[in-house]
């Protein structure tokens, strides 16, 4: 018998919809087949059976079509590293970890050394979390589960409750939201319409900024030094370095800009809109 498999079980009475089963298996094949290219080989290598399901549980057998071909440990590595994946998706506390965070996270599980480079590398290069997300998505929408177990060669990897389904689905969004500053500045490069213009002291002038009509402050001490030299109408166009402050809005979980506070740091060209030969320069 082939050591090497995966043991998934649906908690429950046993009754599982056909769809959540074609899907589920479906997608850990692709995860096989992934892991099986990023190790080098084709996916004619690989024989993938499953055995019939019962009472919920069925096994993925993974072995070599040609065993004179292939490493002894192939199938070990491939189905090693697949735990290693899933392992790394149910502990890891925040987006893009480093090889040594990772390193430390699998440690933890007694993953070893070489499965835990493979999973760094097939984790950021082939989708492998979106997969995984998936799987959990297909399972929790089926109402006769209860829970998810995952078993590596009889050794439990994986024993969750249907209660956190929606966290492990959820949570890079939740991740992604707490790891935002709740205020910041955003600069970029910007090409502003004037509107209205102010030479008198702090005045701001008024832009037409992506449709919709913002004020501003010039910063630019060059382009106010050269503000006698150029002639500026409605209509001229700037093309500018563009700041504003933005503050992260919890119950909308959006951010919004601060409508006061647009500041244009860099004045890079002007681009008069009636005669363009007579154009401030600022390089």
């Amino acid at each position: 018998m082939n050591n090497n498999y995966l043991t998934i079980k649906f908690g429950g009475d046993g009754n599982i919809k056909v769809d959540t089963l074609t899907e589920f298996l479906e997608i850990y094949k692709e995860l096989i087949y992934s892991v099986n290219n990023q190790l080098g080989y084709f996916v004619d290598d690989l024989i993938i059976e499953v055995s019939p399901p019962e009472n919920g549980s069925f096994k993925i057998k993974i072995s070599p079509k040609y065993e004179k071909m292939l490493l002894k440990s192939f199938e070990t590595i491939v189905v090693s590293t697949l735990a290693g994946l899933l392992l790394y998706y149910l502990t890891k506390p925040k987006e893009d970890n480093t090889l040594k965070e990772i390193k430390s996270l699998l440690e933890k599980q007694n993953v070893e050394p070489e499965i835990i480079n493979n999973v760094y590398n097939f984790y950021q290069n082939t989708g492998a979390e979106q997969k995984i997300k998936q799987s959990f998505i297909i399972v929790n929408e089926d109402e006769n589960i209860t829970d998810l177990k995952i078993d590596k060669n009889d050794k439990e990897i994986i024993n969750i409750p249907k209660s956190q389904f929606a966290n492990l689905i959820n949570r890079e969004e939740q991740i992604e939201i707490e790891n935002e500053p709740k205020k910041d500045i955003i600069r970029d490069e910007a090409l502003l319409i004037v509107k209205t213009i102010h030479f008198e002291g702090n005045a701001k002038w008024v832009f037409i900024f992506r449709g919709y009509p913002i004020k501003a402050s010039i910063k630019d001490p060059n382009f106010i030094i050269k503000l006698n030299n150029e002639a500026f109408r409605k209509g001229d166009t700037f093309k500018v370095i563009l700041a504003r402050n933005r503050t992260y809005d919890e119950d909308l979980q959006t951010y919004i800009v601060d409508q006061n506070s647009y500041v244009i740091e860099q004045v890079f060209e002007h681009i008069s809109k009636t005669d363009n030969q007579n154009k401030l320069d600022l390089k």
